[in-house]
């Protein structure tokens, strides 16, 4: 019969870094910030008429809602990408590519087809301020919702054992 092994507690911030690092998706969640920094960098208007898509091998594909807004990005990019640059460092957008696609509206709420929020009951309030606070700088929401989601899960008070009919608990 093997004996468990106890770990000491860890942050949970320093699990997931641990994790992301192991599974190699340390480069994709900082790529992320592209959704948080395009809107600082292009301002609110074009914000709302071009988003980026993808980061592709270098490559920011950023997607317009017509040619107008691609010819004028068009002429904006090399301005554009040492700004991005300066602002993800290190830098990891060689080039910007610009297509006339699908561009979701700017909010500041969760659309009406995302998964409802998490229950939040059984964590500490401060818990989950410190929680919100910290994914606020997420820009792509089903990304920070999947983590809230996760975040909430593991932050939720343990809840007693429930008790079989007629068993009594070691005092």
């Amino acid at each position: 019969m093997s004996r468990s092994v106890w770990r000491h507690p860890v942050k949970i911030a320093d699990a997931m870094a641990a994790t992301l690092q192991r599974l190699g998706l340390e480069e994709r969640i900082r790529q992320h910030d592209i959704y948080r920094v395009w809107p600082l960098v292009v301002g609110p208007e074009i914000a709302r008429h071009a988003q980026p898509h993808a980061i592709l091998h270098g490559r920011l594909i950023v997607h317009v809602t017509d040619s107008v807004w691609l010819h004028h990005l068009s002429m904006m990019r090399h301005r554009l990408v040492p700004v991005l640059n300066e602002k993800l460092a290190p830098a990891v957008i060689r080039e910007m590519v610009l297509r006339v696609g699908e561009v979701p509206s700017v909010s500041a709420g969760p659309s009406p087809k995302t998964v409802p929020p998490e229950p939040t009951r059984g964590v500490d309030p401060a818990r989950l301020a410190e929680i919100d606070e910290t994914l606020a700088a997420i820009g792509d929401a089903p990304f920070r919702d999947a983590l809230r989601r996760i975040w909430l899960r593991s932050s939720r008070e343990s809840r007693p054992p429930i008790e079989a009919p007629g068993r009594q608990r070691p005092k």
